[in-house]
Protein backbone atom coordinates (compact mmCIF):
# COMPACT_ATOMS: atom_id res chain seq x y z
CA UNK A 1 0.00 0.00 0.00
CA UNK A 2 1.47 3.27 -1.32
CA UNK A 3 0.04 6.80 0.86
CA UNK A 4 -0.43 9.50 -0.90
CA UNK A 5 1.03 12.00 1.51
CA UNK A 6 2.08 15.39 -0.01
CA UNK A 7 2.95 17.89 2.21
CA UNK A 8 4.80 20.44 -0.62
CA UNK A 9 1.90 19.92 -3.15
CA UNK A 10 -1.61 18.24 -3.99
CA UNK A 11 -2.07 15.04 -2.59
CA UNK A 12 -1.63 11.77 -4.70
CA UNK A 13 -3.94 9.13 -4.57
CA UNK A 14 -3.42 6.31 -2.24
CA UNK A 15 -2.92 2.87 -3.90
CA UNK A 16 -2.78 -0.78 -3.33
CA UNK A 17 -0.92 -2.54 -5.15
CA UNK A 18 -0.31 -6.59 -6.58
CA UNK A 19 3.23 -8.01 -6.81
CA UNK A 20 3.63 -10.78 -8.60
CA UNK A 21 7.05 -13.10 -9.90
CA UNK A 22 9.64 -12.11 -10.36
CA UNK A 23 9.39 -9.37 -7.93
CA UNK A 24 11.61 -6.69 -9.73
CA UNK A 25 10.26 -3.39 -10.33
CA UNK A 26 8.38 -3.69 -13.35
CA UNK A 27 6.09 -6.65 -11.69
CA UNK A 28 3.96 -4.67 -9.39
CA UNK A 29 0.90 -3.35 -10.93
CA UNK A 30 -2.10 -1.39 -8.70
CA UNK A 31 -5.11 -2.79 -8.24
CA UNK A 32 -7.30 -0.25 -6.12
CA UNK A 33 -6.93 3.38 -5.62
CA UNK A 34 -8.58 5.92 -3.75
CA UNK A 35 -8.50 9.94 -3.88
CA UNK A 36 -9.57 9.51 0.08
CA UNK A 37 -7.05 7.98 2.70
CA UNK A 38 -7.07 4.53 2.77
CA UNK A 39 -7.10 3.44 6.82
CA UNK A 40 -6.62 -0.14 6.10
CA UNK A 41 -6.99 -3.58 3.97
CA UNK A 42 -7.72 -7.50 4.79
CA UNK A 43 -7.84 -10.14 2.71
CA UNK A 44 -10.13 -12.37 2.91
CA UNK A 45 -9.54 -16.17 4.25
CA UNK A 46 -9.95 -17.68 1.28
CA UNK A 47 -7.76 -15.31 -0.75
CA UNK A 48 -10.34 -14.16 -3.51
CA UNK A 49 -11.48 -10.55 -2.34
CA UNK A 50 -9.66 -7.40 -0.13
CA UNK A 51 -11.13 -5.41 1.98
CA UNK A 52 -10.53 -1.76 2.30
CA UNK A 53 -10.97 1.33 4.98
CA UNK A 54 -10.98 4.49 3.89
CA UNK A 55 -12.54 7.90 5.83
CA UNK A 56 -13.77 11.02 3.64
CA UNK A 57 -15.33 13.94 5.62
CA UNK A 58 -15.88 12.16 8.62
CA UNK A 59 -17.60 9.46 6.51
CA UNK A 60 -16.44 5.90 7.17
CA UNK A 61 -16.37 3.44 3.99
CA UNK A 62 -15.61 -0.13 3.77
CA UNK A 63 -15.28 -1.81 0.21
CA UNK A 64 -14.87 -4.93 -1.52
CA UNK A 65 -12.13 -5.46 -4.46
CA UNK A 66 -12.47 -8.55 -6.69
CA UNK A 67 -8.74 -9.63 -6.75
CA UNK A 68 -9.70 -11.89 -10.08
CA UNK A 69 -11.60 -8.75 -11.57
CA UNK A 70 -10.50 -5.03 -9.83
CA UNK A 71 -13.41 -3.32 -11.74
CA UNK A 72 -15.93 -5.15 -9.30
CA UNK A 73 -16.13 -3.42 -6.21
CA UNK A 74 -19.09 -3.53 -3.72
CA UNK A 75 -19.85 -1.24 -0.53
CA UNK A 76 -19.82 -3.09 2.55
CA UNK A 77 -20.78 0.05 4.26
CA UNK A 78 -20.47 3.36 4.46
CA UNK A 79 -21.61 5.46 7.21
CA UNK A 80 -20.44 8.48 9.41
CA UNK A 81 -19.58 7.63 13.05
CA UNK A 82 -18.53 4.20 11.95
CA UNK A 83 -15.56 2.60 12.99
CA UNK A 84 -12.27 3.44 10.42
CA UNK A 85 -9.95 0.31 9.64
CA UNK A 86 -10.66 -3.48 10.67
CA UNK A 87 -10.25 -4.99 14.29
CA UNK A 88 -8.87 -8.04 15.82
CA UNK A 89 -10.07 -11.50 15.79
CA UNK A 90 -13.30 -13.13 14.94
CA UNK A 91 -16.32 -12.10 17.26
CA UNK A 92 -14.66 -8.57 17.60
CA UNK A 93 -16.07 -5.19 16.21
CA UNK A 94 -18.21 -4.56 19.46
CA UNK A 95 -19.29 -1.28 17.43
CA UNK A 96 -18.02 2.27 17.12
CA UNK A 97 -18.36 4.94 19.74
CA UNK A 98 -19.23 6.90 17.05
CA UNK A 99 -18.55 10.90 16.71
CA UNK A 100 -20.65 13.78 17.25
CA UNK A 101 -23.71 13.45 14.77
CA UNK A 102 -25.52 11.01 17.03
CA UNK A 103 -27.67 9.16 14.00
CA UNK A 104 -24.13 7.70 13.02
CA UNK A 105 -23.68 6.45 16.60
CA UNK A 106 -27.51 4.96 16.80
CA UNK A 107 -27.16 3.40 13.11
CA UNK A 108 -23.90 1.90 13.70
CA UNK A 109 -23.29 -0.79 10.88
CA UNK A 110 -20.32 -2.78 13.19
CA UNK A 111 -17.33 -3.85 12.49
CA UNK A 112 -16.31 -6.44 9.81
CA UNK A 113 -15.42 -9.94 11.17
CA UNK A 114 -11.92 -11.36 11.20
CA UNK A 115 -9.66 -13.87 12.28
CA UNK A 116 -5.94 -14.28 12.75
CA UNK A 117 -3.99 -16.32 9.23
CA UNK A 118 -0.39 -16.91 9.64
CA UNK A 119 -0.29 -14.04 12.40
CA UNK A 120 -2.53 -11.03 10.19
CA UNK A 121 -5.72 -10.74 10.36
CA UNK A 122 -8.32 -11.67 7.17
CA UNK A 123 -11.45 -11.09 7.04
CA UNK A 124 -14.21 -14.16 7.95
CA UNK A 125 -15.81 -15.44 4.68
CA UNK A 126 -19.14 -18.04 4.46
CA UNK A 127 -18.44 -21.79 3.45
CA UNK A 128 -19.78 -20.65 -0.08
CA UNK A 129 -17.27 -18.18 -0.47
CA UNK A 130 -19.95 -15.27 -1.22
CA UNK A 131 -20.37 -13.45 1.98
CA UNK A 132 -18.33 -11.48 4.74
CA UNK A 133 -20.15 -10.46 8.25
CA UNK A 134 -20.21 -7.52 10.56
CA UNK A 135 -20.38 -7.55 14.13
CA UNK A 136 -21.55 -4.75 16.24
CA UNK A 137 -23.70 -3.06 19.33
CA UNK A 138 -26.73 -0.88 18.76
CA UNK A 139 -27.50 1.04 21.62
CA UNK A 140 -30.55 2.80 22.64
CA UNK A 141 -31.47 6.59 23.12
CA UNK A 142 -32.55 5.62 25.94
CA UNK A 143 -30.52 3.59 27.51
CA UNK A 144 -31.84 3.85 31.23
CA UNK A 145 -34.38 1.63 29.71
CA UNK A 146 -33.32 -0.26 26.97
CA UNK A 147 -30.43 -2.36 26.93
CA UNK A 148 -28.06 -2.39 23.92
CA UNK A 149 -28.41 -5.76 21.54
CA UNK A 150 -25.37 -7.26 19.81
CA UNK A 151 -26.10 -8.16 16.07
CA UNK A 152 -24.41 -9.84 12.87
CA UNK A 153 -24.88 -8.94 9.55
CA UNK A 154 -24.59 -11.15 6.15
CA UNK A 155 -22.92 -9.08 3.47
CA UNK A 156 -22.70 -10.25 -0.32
CA UNK A 157 -19.64 -9.78 -1.76
CA UNK A 158 -21.34 -9.51 -5.33
CA UNK A 159 -23.81 -7.60 -4.34
CA UNK A 160 -23.21 -5.90 -1.32
CA UNK A 161 -26.97 -7.39 0.06
CA UNK A 162 -27.33 -7.37 4.16
CA UNK A 163 -28.54 -9.59 6.06
CA UNK A 164 -29.41 -9.67 9.73
CA UNK A 165 -28.28 -13.02 10.97
CA UNK A 166 -28.95 -12.63 14.78
CA UNK A 167 -30.06 -9.94 16.79
CA UNK A 168 -30.15 -9.92 20.83
CA UNK A 169 -32.85 -9.43 22.86
CA UNK A 170 -33.12 -6.77 25.18
CA UNK A 171 -34.18 -9.02 28.13
CA UNK A 172 -30.49 -10.22 28.63
CA UNK A 173 -27.33 -8.67 26.87
CA UNK A 174 -25.75 -10.84 25.15
CA UNK A 175 -21.83 -10.37 24.09
CA UNK A 176 -18.63 -11.54 23.12
CA UNK A 177 -19.85 -13.89 19.95
CA UNK A 178 -17.80 -16.18 18.64
CA UNK A 179 -18.65 -18.13 15.32
CA UNK A 180 -17.87 -22.06 16.00
CA UNK A 181 -18.52 -21.78 11.99
CA UNK A 182 -17.95 -20.31 9.40
CA UNK A 183 -21.57 -19.74 8.50
CA UNK A 184 -22.42 -18.41 11.61
CA UNK A 185 -24.81 -21.81 11.88
CA UNK A 186 -23.73 -22.01 16.11
CA UNK A 187 -22.01 -19.60 18.34
CA UNK A 188 -20.87 -19.03 21.83
CA UNK A 189 -22.50 -16.06 23.53
CA UNK A 190 -22.05 -14.81 27.10
CA UNK A 191 -24.69 -13.75 28.43
CA UNK A 192 -25.53 -11.57 31.90
CA UNK A 193 -28.47 -9.30 33.24
CA UNK A 194 -27.64 -6.81 36.44
CA UNK A 195 -28.70 -10.00 39.23
CA UNK A 196 -27.15 -12.47 36.51
CA UNK A 197 -23.61 -13.59 36.65
CA UNK A 198 -21.91 -13.86 32.68
CA UNK A 199 -21.84 -17.47 31.52
CA UNK A 200 -21.48 -18.81 28.61
CA UNK A 201 -23.91 -20.72 26.17
CA UNK A 202 -23.34 -21.77 22.88
CA UNK A 203 -26.63 -20.55 20.75
CA UNK A 204 -28.13 -22.56 17.98
CA UNK A 205 -28.79 -19.69 15.11
CA UNK A 206 -31.53 -21.88 12.94
CA UNK A 207 -33.58 -22.98 16.20
CA UNK A 208 -32.65 -20.10 18.91
CA UNK A 209 -31.84 -23.29 21.22
CA UNK A 210 -29.14 -22.82 23.79
CA UNK A 211 -26.95 -24.87 25.86
CA UNK A 212 -24.95 -23.83 28.96
CA UNK A 213 -21.46 -24.61 29.13
CA UNK A 214 -20.27 -22.60 32.03
CA UNK A 215 -21.38 -22.47 35.90
CA UNK A 216 -20.14 -19.65 36.54
CA UNK A 217 -20.51 -17.96 40.94
CA UNK A 218 -20.90 -15.03 42.32
CA UNK A 219 -18.45 -15.21 44.84
CA UNK A 220 -18.99 -11.39 45.85
CA UNK A 221 -22.37 -11.47 45.97
CA UNK A 222 -22.90 -9.37 49.82
CA UNK A 223 -21.63 -6.62 47.27
CA UNK A 224 -23.11 -7.36 43.79
CA UNK A 225 -26.30 -8.24 45.15
CA UNK A 226 -26.87 -4.36 47.45
CA UNK A 227 -29.59 -2.15 46.39
CA UNK A 228 -28.42 0.41 44.34
CA UNK A 229 -29.53 3.27 42.47
CA UNK A 230 -29.24 5.47 39.74
CA UNK A 231 -30.15 9.37 39.65
CA UNK A 232 -30.05 12.36 37.96
CA UNK A 233 -28.93 15.40 38.95
CA UNK A 234 -29.87 19.23 38.02
CA UNK A 235 -27.01 21.84 38.71
CA UNK A 236 -28.03 25.79 40.08
CA UNK A 237 -26.96 25.98 36.52
CA UNK A 238 -28.85 23.55 34.56
CA UNK A 239 -26.63 21.45 33.75
CA UNK A 240 -27.57 17.53 34.16
CA UNK A 241 -25.15 14.58 35.26
CA UNK A 242 -25.98 10.87 36.75
CA UNK A 243 -25.11 9.92 40.26
CA UNK A 244 -24.60 5.95 41.23
CA UNK A 245 -25.42 5.04 44.81
CA UNK A 246 -25.04 1.88 46.41
CA UNK A 247 -27.25 1.40 49.66
CA UNK A 248 -26.87 -1.45 52.64
CA UNK A 249 -28.97 -4.55 52.60
CA UNK A 250 -32.13 -4.71 53.39
CA UNK A 251 -32.08 -0.48 53.53
CA UNK A 252 -35.20 1.11 53.94
CA UNK A 253 -36.21 3.87 51.72
CA UNK A 254 -36.00 7.22 53.73
CA UNK A 255 -33.51 5.92 55.92
CA UNK A 256 -30.88 8.61 56.07
CA UNK A 257 -27.49 7.20 56.01
CA UNK A 258 -23.80 8.31 56.86
CA UNK A 259 -22.64 8.42 52.96
CA UNK A 260 -19.11 8.13 51.16
CA UNK A 261 -18.65 10.29 48.22
CA UNK A 262 -16.29 8.61 45.52
CA UNK A 263 -15.42 10.42 42.42
CA UNK A 264 -13.25 11.65 39.55
CA UNK A 265 -14.19 14.52 37.62
CA UNK A 266 -13.72 14.88 33.81
CA UNK A 267 -14.08 18.21 31.88
CA UNK A 268 -16.57 18.66 28.33
CA UNK A 269 -16.98 21.61 26.92
CA UNK A 270 -21.01 21.51 26.81
CA UNK A 271 -24.03 19.22 27.84
CA UNK A 272 -24.13 17.18 24.48
CA UNK A 273 -20.24 16.20 24.98
CA UNK A 274 -21.21 14.78 28.71
CA UNK A 275 -24.01 12.81 27.33
CA UNK A 276 -22.03 11.51 24.77
CA UNK A 277 -20.18 9.24 26.92
CA UNK A 278 -23.30 8.13 28.63
CA UNK A 279 -24.66 6.49 25.41
CA UNK A 280 -23.30 3.09 25.98
CA UNK A 281 -24.22 2.46 29.16
CA UNK A 282 -25.24 -0.53 29.66
CA UNK A 283 -28.42 -1.69 32.37
CA UNK A 284 -27.61 -5.58 32.18
CA UNK A 285 -24.49 -4.98 32.79
CA UNK A 286 -23.54 -7.27 36.10
CA UNK A 287 -22.20 -5.36 38.63
CA UNK A 288 -18.23 -6.52 39.05
CA UNK A 289 -16.81 -6.26 42.67
CA UNK A 290 -12.77 -5.88 43.13
CA UNK A 291 -10.24 -5.35 46.14
CA UNK A 292 -10.71 -2.00 45.23
CA UNK A 293 -14.80 -1.44 44.43
CA UNK A 294 -15.93 1.28 47.37
CA UNK A 295 -19.66 0.09 47.18
CA UNK A 296 -17.88 -2.30 49.66
CA UNK A 297 -18.17 0.38 52.07
CA UNK A 298 -22.07 -0.17 51.92
CA UNK A 299 -20.96 -3.67 53.81
CA UNK A 300 -20.01 -0.91 56.69
CA UNK A 301 -23.37 1.11 57.01
CA UNK A 302 -22.64 3.63 54.48
CA UNK A 303 -24.31 5.07 51.17
CA UNK A 304 -21.38 4.92 48.68
CA UNK A 305 -21.92 7.59 46.50
CA UNK A 306 -20.24 8.00 42.50
CA UNK A 307 -21.24 10.98 41.44
CA UNK A 308 -20.08 10.71 37.58
CA UNK A 309 -19.15 14.97 38.33
CA UNK A 310 -18.27 16.75 35.18
CA UNK A 311 -16.15 20.10 34.46
CA UNK A 312 -17.83 22.50 31.76
CA UNK A 313 -16.00 25.05 29.87
CA UNK A 314 -14.97 26.07 26.58
CA UNK A 315 -12.93 24.56 24.87
CA UNK A 316 -8.85 24.32 26.10
CA UNK A 317 -10.26 26.47 29.17
CA UNK A 318 -12.48 23.98 30.38
CA UNK A 319 -10.32 23.82 34.03
CA UNK A 320 -10.97 27.64 34.48
CA UNK A 321 -14.82 26.57 36.08
CA UNK A 322 -12.71 23.86 38.24
CA UNK A 323 -13.70 25.03 41.58
CA UNK A 324 -17.02 26.42 40.76
CA UNK A 325 -18.43 23.31 38.87
CA UNK A 326 -16.91 20.96 41.63
CA UNK A 327 -18.17 23.66 44.28
CA UNK A 328 -21.81 23.59 42.66
CA UNK A 329 -21.60 19.92 41.35
CA UNK A 330 -21.40 18.16 45.08
CA UNK A 331 -23.72 20.75 46.82
CA UNK A 332 -26.78 19.60 44.06
CA UNK A 333 -25.67 16.19 44.59
CA UNK A 334 -25.63 16.67 48.55
CA UNK A 335 -29.07 18.49 48.36
CA UNK A 336 -30.96 15.58 45.84
CA UNK A 337 -29.75 12.95 48.12
CA UNK A 338 -31.34 15.33 50.94
CA UNK A 339 -34.51 15.60 49.10
CA UNK A 340 -34.75 11.92 48.65
CA UNK A 341 -33.71 11.37 52.28
CA UNK A 342 -31.22 8.88 51.60
CA UNK A 343 -28.40 10.58 53.45
CA UNK A 344 -27.52 12.21 56.61
CA UNK A 345 -26.11 15.60 55.00
CA UNK A 346 -24.46 15.92 58.76
CA UNK A 347 -22.33 12.87 58.60
CA UNK A 348 -20.73 13.05 54.66
CA UNK A 349 -17.51 11.64 54.08
CA UNK A 350 -15.29 12.23 50.34
CA UNK A 351 -12.78 10.33 48.99
CA UNK A 352 -10.72 9.28 45.41
CA UNK A 353 -7.72 8.34 44.08
CA UNK A 354 -4.75 10.38 41.67
CA UNK A 355 -6.97 13.28 40.00
CA UNK A 356 -9.92 11.82 42.37
CA UNK A 357 -7.49 12.75 45.55
CA UNK A 358 -6.57 16.29 44.30
CA UNK A 359 -10.32 16.67 43.95
CA UNK A 360 -10.98 15.15 47.12
CA UNK A 361 -8.61 17.76 49.13
CA UNK A 362 -9.88 20.93 46.84
CA UNK A 363 -13.50 19.52 47.66
CA UNK A 364 -12.64 19.63 51.38
CA UNK A 365 -10.68 23.38 51.10
CA UNK A 366 -13.14 24.87 49.06
CA UNK A 367 -16.43 23.60 50.51
CA UNK A 368 -17.41 22.95 54.19
CA UNK A 369 -19.84 19.94 53.03
CA UNK A 370 -17.67 16.75 54.39
CA UNK A 371 -16.40 15.45 57.76
CA UNK A 372 -13.83 13.40 56.50
CA UNK A 373 -11.56 12.37 53.89
CA UNK A 374 -9.50 9.46 52.12
CA UNK A 375 -7.06 10.49 49.11
CA UNK A 376 -4.86 8.31 47.52
CA UNK A 377 -1.91 8.92 45.14
CA UNK A 378 -2.78 12.39 44.26
CA UNK A 379 -1.46 15.73 43.22
CA UNK A 380 -1.95 18.92 45.53
CA UNK A 381 0.16 21.20 44.07
CA UNK A 382 -0.35 22.12 40.11
CA UNK A 383 2.84 24.30 40.17
CA UNK A 384 4.73 20.79 40.41
CA UNK A 385 3.13 20.17 37.32
CA UNK A 386 3.92 23.22 35.07
CA UNK A 387 3.28 21.62 32.24
CA UNK A 388 -0.28 20.65 31.99
CA UNK A 389 -2.17 17.98 33.46
CA UNK A 390 -5.20 15.61 32.84
CA UNK A 391 -7.27 17.66 30.10
CA UNK A 392 -5.14 20.92 30.56
CA UNK A 393 -2.87 21.68 27.83
CA UNK A 394 -2.24 25.16 28.69
CA UNK A 395 1.41 25.52 30.76
CA UNK A 396 1.77 27.63 34.32
CA UNK A 397 2.60 30.94 32.70
CA UNK A 398 -0.10 30.64 29.98
CA UNK A 399 -2.66 30.14 32.82
CA UNK A 400 -1.33 31.01 36.11
CA UNK A 401 -4.22 32.09 37.90
CA UNK A 402 -6.19 28.73 37.11
CA UNK A 403 -3.52 26.65 38.42
CA UNK A 404 -3.14 28.21 41.45
CA UNK A 405 -6.83 28.19 42.19
CA UNK A 406 -6.99 24.79 41.43
CA UNK A 407 -4.02 24.10 43.93
CA UNK A 408 -5.55 22.83 47.29
CA UNK A 409 -1.92 22.79 48.69
CA UNK A 410 -2.28 26.66 48.47
CA UNK A 411 -5.44 26.91 50.26
CA UNK A 412 -4.50 24.34 52.74
CA UNK A 413 -5.61 26.25 55.97
CA UNK A 414 -9.08 26.48 54.66
CA UNK A 415 -8.86 22.45 54.74
CA UNK A 416 -11.94 21.60 56.65
CA UNK A 417 -12.58 17.48 58.31
CA UNK A 418 -9.95 15.23 59.03
CA UNK A 419 -7.79 14.05 56.28
CA UNK A 420 -6.48 10.71 55.71
CA UNK A 421 -3.83 10.09 53.04
CA UNK A 422 -1.93 7.34 51.54
CA UNK A 423 0.77 6.90 48.93
CA UNK A 424 2.49 4.08 47.02
CA UNK A 425 6.53 4.65 47.38
CA UNK A 426 7.51 3.52 44.00
CA UNK A 427 4.67 5.84 42.52
CA UNK A 428 6.27 6.32 38.63
CA UNK A 429 2.98 8.59 37.91
CA UNK A 430 4.88 12.05 37.06
CA UNK A 431 2.32 14.04 38.01
CA UNK A 432 1.93 12.35 41.29
CA UNK A 433 4.97 12.28 42.62
CA UNK A 434 4.82 10.83 46.85
CA UNK A 435 6.40 14.51 47.09
CA UNK A 436 2.75 15.73 46.78
CA UNK A 437 1.59 13.84 49.58
CA UNK A 438 4.40 14.43 52.32
CA UNK A 439 4.57 18.71 51.82
CA UNK A 440 0.94 18.13 52.04
CA UNK A 441 1.09 16.81 55.67
CA UNK A 442 3.72 18.85 56.81
CA UNK A 443 1.83 22.11 55.97
CA UNK A 444 -1.05 20.37 57.77
CA UNK A 445 0.74 19.06 60.44
CA UNK A 446 2.16 22.87 60.81
CA UNK A 447 -1.63 24.54 60.83
CA UNK A 448 -2.52 21.74 63.59
CA UNK A 449 -5.21 19.92 61.12
CA UNK A 450 -6.53 16.14 61.72
CA UNK A 451 -4.72 14.72 59.23
CA UNK A 452 -2.51 10.89 58.40
CA UNK A 453 -0.42 9.60 55.84
CA UNK A 454 0.57 5.88 54.81
CA UNK A 455 3.19 4.88 52.77
CA UNK A 456 3.18 2.12 51.17
CA UNK A 457 6.27 0.06 50.15
CA UNK A 458 7.06 -1.71 46.78
CA UNK A 459 3.54 -0.59 45.29
CA UNK A 460 3.17 2.07 41.94
CA UNK A 461 0.04 4.55 40.90
CA UNK A 462 -2.75 2.16 41.62
CA UNK A 463 -2.05 -0.35 45.21
CA UNK A 464 -2.33 -4.31 44.03
CA UNK A 465 -0.23 -6.12 47.03
CA UNK A 466 -2.80 -8.46 49.33
CA UNK A 467 -1.24 -6.92 52.40
CA UNK A 468 -1.48 -3.35 51.28
CA UNK A 469 -5.18 -3.55 49.96
CA UNK A 470 -6.30 -4.93 53.54
CA UNK A 471 -4.31 -2.49 55.38
CA UNK A 472 -5.82 0.61 53.60
CA UNK A 473 -9.42 -1.10 53.72
CA UNK A 474 -8.70 -1.24 57.80
CA UNK A 475 -7.66 2.29 58.21
CA UNK A 476 -10.42 3.51 55.58
CA UNK A 477 -13.10 1.94 58.00
CA UNK A 478 -11.65 2.76 61.36
CA UNK A 479 -11.80 6.47 59.61
CA UNK A 480 -14.67 6.99 58.57
CA UNK A 481 -16.46 5.36 61.73
CA UNK A 482 -14.62 7.57 63.80
CA UNK A 483 -14.76 11.16 62.20
CA UNK A 484 -18.16 10.67 59.68
CA UNK A 485 -20.04 7.74 60.94
CA UNK A 486 -20.24 8.90 64.91
CA UNK A 487 -19.51 12.47 63.61
CA UNK A 488 -17.75 13.62 66.87
CA UNK A 489 -14.77 15.90 66.22
CA UNK A 490 -11.99 14.85 68.29
CA UNK A 491 -11.28 16.27 71.05
CA UNK A 492 -7.72 18.01 69.73
CA UNK A 493 -6.40 17.94 65.93
CA UNK A 494 -3.70 15.02 65.35
CA UNK A 495 -1.49 14.30 62.58
CA UNK A 496 0.87 11.78 62.03
CA UNK A 497 3.16 9.83 59.04
CA UNK A 498 3.42 6.11 59.22
CA UNK A 499 6.15 4.58 56.43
Amino acid sequence: ATPGDSARGPRRKDRLYVWRAPFDSASARPIVESDNRMAGFVFTTDGRWVLLSESASGVAHTFAVSLADPTIRKDIFRARGAQVGFGGGQGGGGGARGGPADDGFYTNPGSVVTRQVGGSPAAVVSTDGRSVYLEGVRYDRSPQLTAPRSFVDRVELASGAKTRLFESDTAVFESGLVALDDDYARMVVTRETETTVPDQWVRDRATGKLVRLTENRDVTAEVTRLPRKQIQVTRADGYKFWVNVTLPAGYREGSRLPALFWFYPYEYTDQEGYDRTRRTMNKHKFPVAGPRSMEIMATQGYAVVQPDLPIFGSAGRMNDNYVPDLRNGLAAVIDELDRQGIIDRQRLGIGGHSYGAFSTVNAMVNVPYFKAGIAGDGNYNRTLTPNGFQSERRDLWEARDTYLQMSPFLNADRLQGALLMYHSLEDQNTGTDPSNSIRLLHALQGMGKTASLYMYPYEDHGPAIQETLLDQWGRWVAWLDLYVKNAKPPAASTTAMVP
